[in-house]
């Protein structure tokens, strides 16, 4: 029953945050407040993910051996050096073997958005990879690896991750989710893969100013 609970609250509330742009956009016309509202609504989506993780608690497997916070954090500031490597090179895959296209959509978009409106960046760098975190490595890694083999869940896991970012970039992504749950499952705090996700994405971000 608990691992219903927590499973469903967080994956409702990450639907209705992911919805709830595209529904003001049929209303509101104004970019400032449409973008506005999306951090609103996601800010409070991510408060209401950690509350309902706490509420209705449930610790998985993963979670029922964990690190210290301080390991925790160290091993989330060094995965986010590994993952931003891993994209790299799996970047050079993707072009020089597949022949994609190096440049992110997702990228593009979302600094094109943030250099018109720079409070969007407390989205891109906090919310949407905390909500990330708890929907694709704690829901459905850690939760659902409760119920099928590990493996299997980090694959399913990895893969909805990558095709939610529906970027092209398939393979990147799938590579970074499995890290993130090798880093989940490594310390058994949601705290290093939150970590890592978060600093990769505000490096990335910071690598796209400067040069």
């Amino acid at each position: 029953m608990e691992i219903k609970k927590n499973s469903f609250g967080l994956l409702l509330t990450y639907a209705t945050v992911m919805l709830f742009p595209s529904i003001l956009f049929l209303i509101v016309k104004n970019n400032t407040l449409l973008f506005y509202a999306t951090l609103c609504c996601s800010l409070l989506g991510v408060a209401t993910m950690f509350y309902l993780n706490k509420k209705n608690a449930y610790k998985n497997n993963l979670e029922k051996k964990t690190t210290t916070v301080f390991r925790s954090l160290l091993w989330g500031i060094g995965g986010a050096i590994v993952a931003l490597v891993l994209q790299h090179f799996s970047l050079i895959v993707e072009t020089g073997i597949l022949g994609q296209s190096v440049s992110s959509q997702n990228t593009a978009e979302a600094l094109a958005i943030m250099r018109r409106y720079p409070f969007y960046l407390v989205y891109l760098v906090g919310a949407a990879p905390l909500m990330e975190e708890f929907v694709f490595r704690k829901v459905l890694f850690g939760n659902l690896g409760t119920l099928i083999p590990p493996i299997g869940a980090a694959l399913i896991s990895s893969i909805l991750f990558s095709i939610a970012h529906a970027d092209g970039h398939f393979l990147t992504y799938a590579l970074l989710g499995l890290f993130f749950c090798y880093l989940y499952r490594k310390t058994g705090r949601l705290l290093t893969s939150m970590t890592a996700h978060i600093l990769m994405n505000a490096i990335i971000i910071v690598l796209q100013f400067v040069i």
